[in-house]
């Protein structure tokens, strides 16, 4: 199989699980496909924060990520946090480790904020009164627009987006990203009567932007430790390539939805 056709067969799989888990199954089964996506990102991140030559006690960190989902569904996410920085910090005590100490520290913490917290946010948006329906939202204004930016690029592209951190990205990919999310996004109107254009054309222009903005974080992420892929899920690299773009989405898709009261 080519690349771009294990992508499309491992794409069509992802999403015939993330339709039964939003619409199909109960509120348990999605909060535990969230969970999963959680650990398996966050054991990516740890990984190549682990490249850095700073220990980053991945166990730990990892048990702390995963109770951070469940603090969050019972309300409780600042007394996990709050343990979660002690824990790492406590796992530093030993006086071989006092070097490393403060980024130990901030690396493990920031993986858990950057992975765990923010795609917590999904189980709060599911949660809410038409709250499948704002996931769905998510998934396709976000992952649409990904997809048009890599097929646009990959026919039109000429001009480099951030030669420095992803030099496969375009600029005229970039832009076909943009444009297919704000779209998708108005054609939202069609499954969420709640939204008004204008909502929608706000939520899709920031949306558009945020989503890029987190692809180029998570690359600057392996640009910085020398690797391609953040794991090895054929045809699109790791899951914690397929989570970045919504990981900065999902947090303010869900304030702005609580904000204007839509749902």
């Amino acid at each position: 199989m080519t690349g771009l056709q294990k992508r499309l067969a491992v794409s069509g799989v992802m999403i015939a699980v993330s339709l039964s888990a939003i619409f199909i199954a109960p509120e348990w089964f999605f909060f535990l496909v969230i969970e999963a996506f959680i650990l398996t990102g966050l054991h990516e991140y740890l990984k190549l924060a682990a490249m850095k030559g700073v220990p980053v006690h991945p166990r730990l960190s990892l048990l702390c990520g995963g109770l951070l989902p469940l603090g969050v569904w019972f309300g409780a996410e600042t007394l996990v946090l709050l343990l979660s920085c002690l824990a790492l910090f406590a796992a530093n005590f030993r006086k071989e480790d006092h070097p490393h100490a403060l980024l130990s520290t901030a690396l493990g913490l920031f993986g858990i904020l950057y992975v765990a917290w923010f795609f917590s946010f999904m189980s709060r948006l599911h949660a809410l009164n038409d709250g499948p329906a704002w996931v769905f939202y998510a998934i396709l204004t976000v992952k649409g627009g990904d997809a048009a930016a890599y097929f646009v690029g990959k026919r039109y592209g000429r001009r480099r987006l951030a030669e420095a951190i992803s030099p496969k990205k375009s600029i005229e990919g970039a832009i076909g990203g943009f444009v297919a999310t704000l779209v998708l996004s108005i054609f939202s109107a069609v499954y969420l009567p709640a939204a008004s254009l204008w909502h929608l054309v706000l939520l899709g222009v920031v949306t558009g932007v945020l989503s890029q903005l987190g692809d180029l974080v998570e690359s600057l992420i392996k640009r910085d430790v020398g690797v391609k892929d953040s794991g090895q899920v054929p045809g699109l690299g790791g899951i914690l390539d397929v989570m970045d773009s919504l990981l900065l989405t999902v947090p303010f898709i869900y304030t702005f939805v609580t904000a204007f009261h839509l749902a």
